[in-house]
């Protein structure tokens, strides 16, 4: 989980419906609160936020210095506070049922830099709230369902979605010139030869932690292309094709006889609990049901 210095204290009063902290998740961290009505305290963001409405709507007054925001807030209306913004409060009228908030760090920033070899960061995106973008919706609806319901490949996902936020913001949001999705859409194919490697290294490692960028070096491409490139030539995302293959798995351990704990931890699940809630939302029986099935 990452260190946030404004988190604790300034959402004391905001219920937390989910959270990220101990699913192992990387380049962000995700929680889903419940905000009553009223006034946030003064803070100062020690990593970029983004907040997204997911339910419910209220009008919404931001200030920042000598800039002031005034806005009617509905599912879908985001607000962006870069690292290092002082922001002197923010007050709601209603109460906001889900309020996701997504913390970025400098690592997404970082990478991009070096892939680019041009000087990107945090601090140039914008500091801004109020509206809707369906970029970073569709990635606040992923993030938000994978704290909802745990999948085996919730790391690996998420890790993706860090990069396509911080892509996002700098090509939409931020004083930055350059169309860096347009760029990376023109990503290509994976060649049959760079595919087997990739296919050896997940069938390996199936029962390990599998990162986005030790999958784009096998590949010998950054991880900014890999993950566009293997969905344009597999038909899933890595995370996608990954979970499919540790549900696979985890049908092959149950009907060995492994038991559920067992399963759930080489399959890449942080509790029992959630694996058995995953299991049965994609197999349509528990886990247990299902191993009495095969075995009987």
């Amino acid at each position: 989980m990452l260190e946030l210095n404004h988190g604790p204290t300034r959402h004391a009063r905001a219920p937390l419906l989910a959270s990220s902290e101990g699913r192992g998740w990387r380049g962000l961290a995700a929680e889903l609160r419940y905000h009553p009505a009223g006034t946030l305290p003064p803070c100062t963001f020690s990593v970029t936020e983004i907040a997204v409405l997911m339910r419910s709507q209220a009008n919404v007054t931001r200030k920042s210095g000598r800039t002031v925001e005034n806005f009617a807030a509905s599912a879908g209306t985001i607000g962006l506070s870069p690292t290092g913004v002082h922001e002197d409060s923010a007050e709601v009228t209603s109460d906001l049922t889900e309020l996701l908030h997504i913390y970025l760090p400098a690592n997404p920033f970082i990478a991009l830099a070096k892939h680019t070899s041009q000087n990107y960061d945090a601090s140039v995106v914008d500091y801004r709230a109020g509206f809707k973008d369906p970029g970073i919706g569709n990635i606040a609806h992923q993030i938000a369902g994978e704290l909802r319901f745990e999948t085996s490949c919730g790391d690996l996902l998420v890790e993706i979605l860090a990069d396509e936020l911080a892509v996002r913001l700098l090509s939409h949001h931020s004083n930055t010139a350059i169309d860096l999705i347009a760029r990376a859409s023109h990503a290509g194919t994976l060649d049959a030869q760079r595919l087997k490697r990739v296919m050896n290294y997940i069938n390996t490692h199936l029962r390990d932690e599998i990162s986005v960028e030790e999958l784009a070096s096998v590949a010998s491409f950054s991880r900014f292309h890999f993950s566009r490139k293997f969905k344009a030539t597999v038909g899933q995302s890595p995370s996608s094709f990954v979970a499919r293959l540790r549900l696979e798995l985890a049908k092959l351990m149950l009907s060995q006889g492994a038991s559920i704990a067992d399963t759930a931890f080489d399959c890449g699940f942080s509790s029992e609990s959630n694996f058995i809630r995953s299991f049965r939302r994609a197999v349509g029986v528990t886990p247990g049901r299902y191993r009495a099935t095969i075995g009987s």
